[in-house]
């Protein structure tokens, strides 16, 4: 069973986080999410939908408000986990912890077409015809690692 440390925010995230958790494959460690954040006119303190998702699950959940030299980067470094999943998490990852796991790949909201990354809600807008998810590497410098898997769907509208 490969263990993952998972990181995300939005309801994309969760909906990663929920495939992952289906999959036996699969055992998730810790999760990792943005702090929650008054949002409305009543400025209501709300969970992120990855952290409902966690809490669910009986997961552990850690919320940083930066990753970098936190309590949370030093509880990450002491799991013993096989690599880390992320999907619009919303931060940089250090190279510290980066370089401290087997594999960190990044589940990114858009396919490659033409060297030009266009998210999902973009091409709804624009009207695309295809739109999709790739999965990268993660290296230090942002949307810059080897693509390992895209799959898009044309006419998905």
């Amino acid at each position: 069973m490969t263990k993952l440390i998972f990181m995300g925010t939005p309801d994309f995230s969760a909906t990663v986080l929920k495939g992952l958790l289906a999959d036996s494959r699969y055992e998730i460690l810790a999760v990792v999410t943005q702090p929650d954040r008054k949002v409305g006119r009543k400025k209501e303190i709300r969970m992120t939908p990855v952290k409902q998702v966690a809490l669910e699950h009986q997961l552990p959940v850690l919320q940083p408000e930066k990753l970098s030299g936190s309590p949370e980067m030093e509880t990450l470094l002491s799991l013993d986990a096989d690599g880390i999943v992320t999907a619009a998490f919303g931060q940089f990852l250090p190279t510290k912890l980066l370089e401290n796991f087997q594999f960190a790949v990044n589940v990114h909201a858009s396919c490659c077409l033409n060297i030009e990354w266009a998210p999902i809600h973009y091409a709804l807008i624009n009207g695309d015809e295809e739109a999709g998810v790739t999965i990268m590497e993660m290296v230090k410098e942002m949307d810059a690692g080897d693509m390992i898997s895209s799959s898009f769907s044309p006419n998905f509208r």
